[in-house]
């Protein structure tokens, strides 16, 4: 009875009503018209692609979240658009500071042609310290035993790379999926936020990739259907979840966010996809806590609760005209890259989740509740039955008394 009031009291709910709309706190556009794409966030400095053959990714300082302000721009190769960006601050032997990784792609379309490595700690004064070859998605993330690693998704597979001096990259390994079956839509590729495992989908399926030593990379069997380019990852109190955006162009023809179990050593396995009704389909996203930051299009960007029995919407923003396509996190704020408004800085909601960090840490207390339970009954049951039974041996006799008196007498 106890577990179930508390199942009910986590509200669970099968609505999407919008709990919170995300207010502007600050916004930036290039003086010249330009299409945005891609965003990444380290610390407080914003990475922005700007589309076209004379593109550039721009440097924007967010250290006032309310006056945002181009401080440096990267020229792009002649030809070449960024496809996707990512970036991450490294402490090594061989670099120390904030990385930024660009892929680029030819700007009429065609393969990726290669992926660039910059070094952001002074935003002002970027500077190109390497190269490696292309990809249509690069994920980097510096794991606990020091080593940076970066994935770049590919048409065959993954390619893990070893950062840790970007001046010198070096690949560890490719990987191919066992049995291709044929998928629709680009690759990706995203690392755990520890570097140690991967989650790939390419070639019609989705794979947890182990990659705690990267020169063997492995994967067990796959969750069968990928169409997703986008993809996210939370590591929620009982479970973790993989997060994909499938935009309706492959099968399933309507957009939705995939959502798959992941487990050590298991295929990933399916959970119950969200849709939404209305105009968008999910892109680009990033997760933090239990909430994955999903842009949409015409929808703006959702922000969803994922650490409740069933996922929610808890908060949302739509500019006019919205055509919201990438999504980074500040400190303390959200960014978002809308196509033709440029950067908008929102207020970040609370990610310490009321109900949501409830139902997690309950989930996660059961088993010690169960243990709990057990030795309390262990050492409390035996108490009971020798009390019980010294009361049953003190227990007067009828007529016992009167018999002792009479002996006496």
């Amino acid at each position: 009875m106890a577990a179930v009031a508390l199942l009910c009291c986590t509200g669970a709910s099968s609505d999407e009503a919008v709990e919170a709309n995300l207010e502007v706190v600050g916004r930036w556009r290039l003086e010249a018209a330009g299409v945005y794409d891609d965003l990444t966030v380290v610390g407080t400095t914003m990475v922005v692609a700007v589309e076209g053959c004379d593109g550039s990714v721009q440097i924007v300082d967010g250290g006032d979240p309310a006056k945002p302000k181009v401080v440096a721009s990267i020229p792009l190769p002649v030809g070449a658009t960024a496809i996707d960006l990512d970036s991450v601050n490294v402490v090594s032997e061989g670099f120390t500071g904030d990385l930024l990784t660009v892929a680029f792609a030819p700007c009429a379309g065609g393969a990726p042609t290669s992926v660039g490595h910059f070094d952001i700690t002074d935003p002002a004064n970027p500077r190109s310290v390497g190269q490696r070859d292309g990809g249509t998605s690069m994920s980097i993330a510096q794991r606990p035993d020091g080593r940076v690693l970066a994935v770049r998704a590919t048409a065959g597979g993954v390619a893990i790379d070893d950062l840790g001096d970007p001046r010198n990259p070096f690949e560890y390994a490719t990987w191919a999926p066992p049995t291709p079956t044929g998928g629709c839509g680009p690759t990706a590729a995203e690392l755990y936020e520890d570097g140690e495992r991967a989650v790939a989908v390419v070639a019609g399926g989705v794979y947890d990739l182990d990659l705690i030593e990267p020169t063997r990379p492995s994967a067990s069997e796959s969750a069968a259907g990928a169409g997703g380019r986008h993809v996210g990852i939370l590591a929620l109190g009982n479970r973790t979840i993989a997060v994909v955006a499938e935009d309706g162009t492959c099968p399933p023809s309507d957009p939705r966010l995939r959502v798959l179990r992941l487990g050590r050593g298991e295929a990933p396995a399916d959970e119950v996809p969200l849709r939404y009704a209305g105009v968008g389909a999910p892109g680009r996203l990033v997760a933090s806590g239990g909430y994955a930051y999903v842009t949409w299009g015409g929808a703006g960007l959702r922000v969803v609760d994922f650490a409740e029995v069933r996922p929610r919407t808890v908060a949302q923003f739509v500019p006019v005209e919205a055509a919201v396509v990438a999504v980074g996190l500040l400190p303390q704020h959200v960014v978002v890259s809308d196509a033709n408004q440029g950067l908008i800085v929102l207020e970040r909601p609370d990610e310490g989740g009321g109900r949501a960090t409830f139902w997690t840490q309950f989930v996660d207390l059961l088993p010690y509740l169960g243990g709990a339970v057990f030795l309390t009954a262990a050492l409390l049951v035996p108490k009971m039955l020798a009390s019980r039974a010294g009361a049953t041996v003190r227990m007067p006799v009828p007529g016992a008394e009167p018999l002792r008196r009479r002996r006496r007498a």
